[in-house]
């Protein structure tokens, strides 16, 4: 069917933007008439045009009989950019077919609407489990009103993490994986005690890719500014996230810091630690759709236990370590086993077994 030939172009196109659009969501666009393509277009990276308007720059000429083919519903309210339904009608477009409507309530349905009270016809629905797929993350996202949060964990096969180990746990290509994530992924997130054990970069490396933010949870503000993932680079926002009375007790460590480039955020305490759904509400409001979780111990425990995982990444090594640390704590994985999973896949990569569980 040409509707479905078409739309596919568009997911296609949209796909082109992952890793560089978020907190927007991917989306192309195909431009048709009689039958003909006559430009296409996609949404390249946040604060660019749009979907739409990247197609219709493309082609001049009369577009009443044409039709635009997109995998989410164009745009109404003044953003980064005005909105896509203006310039749909301007132009004259004859029949905008969507693959869905937009999750996002400040759209939900009424770019759309405006579109039909401007003569455009309209059809919704074309492949859109594809389109749903496509953009789960930013539904997640727009949705919930927090990040979307993805947890990997790498354990050996006795259930251990490295707690200080030098050799590696997973397989180099789960070392590839996690890097292709990070480079999808808005932010990454670790507790101070990853920080203070591994000294890590938190970089993309071994792909192509951008650095996505770092999120540091360090309730007692105990870190030393001068840890490599502190270091100023430009390319990445680095948060730091304390507890108000830490901060009260170190307010020139907080000011060392913030001259490095680091923002730190201090929250009330919730139970003498920091309360997850805090960490995220601020995320969310400095436009963090989608944070990984990386590590460590702690920090796992946390997020599963207050259920605030929608995705779960487990690799299993085949070594036994018979020491280190327990990946997460024993009993957490209750509250979670009363979730029904939207998808679970499991599989190989390399020597490990990959388990990944939506929620």
């Amino acid at each position: 069917m040409s509707h479905e030939r078409f739309m596919r172009q568009a997911i296609r196109l949209a796909l082109r933007g992952k890793g560089r659009v978020s907190p927007n969501p991917m989306v192309g666009a195909v431009l048709v008439k009689h039958g003909r393509v006559l430009a296409r277009g996609f949404h390249r990276k946040f604060g660019d045009p749009h979907a739409e308007v990247d197609c219709l720059r493309r082609v001049d000429g009369d577009l009443r009989d044409s039709t635009l083919y997109v995998n989410l519903e164009p745009c109404s309210h003044l953003g980064k950019t005005p909105p896509c339904v203006d310039l749909l009608l301007s132009r004259g477009v004859g029949t905008v077919v969507a693959a869905m409507k937009d999750p996002n309530p400040l759209v939900a349905g009424r770019g759309l609407e405006k579109l039909r009270r401007g003569g455009v016809h309209i059809s919704v629905g074309v492949l859109e489990e594809e389109a749903l797929a496509l953009n789960y993350v930013f539904t997640k996202h727009i949705t919930t009103r927090r990040p979307y949060i993805h947890v990997k964990i790498a354990q050996s096969r006795d259930g251990r993490i490295s707690g200080g180990h030098t050799r590696w746990i997973s397989s180099l290509q789960s070392r590839r994986r996690v890097h292709v994530l990070r480079a999808e992924f808005d932010a990454v997130l670790v507790g101070a005690g990853t920080v203070r054990v591994d000294n890590p970069s938190l970089s993309v490396r071994a792909v192509k890719g951008r650095d996505p933010d770092v999120v540091i949870l360090d309730g007692a503000l105990s870190l030393s500014p001068r840890r490599t993932v502190f270091a100023p680079t430009g390319s990445r926002r680095v948060f730091l996230f304390t507890t108000k009375s830490a901060l009260r007790g170190k307010s020139a460590t907080a000011r060392e810091f913030a001259a490095r480039g680091t923002t730190v955020i201090a929250l009330q305490a919730n139970g003498g630690r920091l309360g997850l759904h805090q960490v995220m509400r601020e995320l969310y409001k400095r436009n963090v759709a989608s944070v990984l979780v990386e590590g460590g111990a702690h920090v796992f425990t946390q997020f599963l236990a207050e259920r605030l995982v929608d995705e779960l990444t487990l690799f299993v090594s085949p070594n036994f370590f018979g020491n280190g640390l327990a990946a997460i704590s024993s009993g957490t994985l209750l509250p979670m086993a009363r979730q029904v999973p939207e998808r679970v896949a499991v599989g190989r990569s390399g020597r490990d077994l990959m388990l990944n569980v939506r929620f």
